[in-house]
């Protein structure tokens, strides 16, 4: 079984600190498409190379959204509605 890569979201600096499957060294990747002082970020999800961060507005109990972000190529991508 292939290992499974690692994200934690820091809010402070608004970017993805990730570790790549198979690998040891820390990345990060700018979240350009959370705002955050109007989104709050509820989870992220990890599913093979995506990696989806669930984003709501400030003060929503839910996400309304979820934004793509990828191991392979360290940017993010679009977003969609949940």
């Amino acid at each position: 079984m292939k290992p499974a890569g690692y994200a934690l979201y820091d809010a402070l600096a608004n970017r993805l600190e990730v570790i790549r499957p198979g690998e040891s060294i820390k990345r990060q990747i700018p979240c350009l498409n959370i705002r955050p002082p109007h989104d709050t970020v509820h989870g992220l999800q990890i599913d093979g190379d995506d990696i989806w961060v669930f984003v709501g507005p400030r003060g929503n109990p839910r996400p309304n959204r979820k934004v793509k972000y990828q191991f392979s190529s360290l940017t993010g991508g679009g977003s969609r509605s949940i």
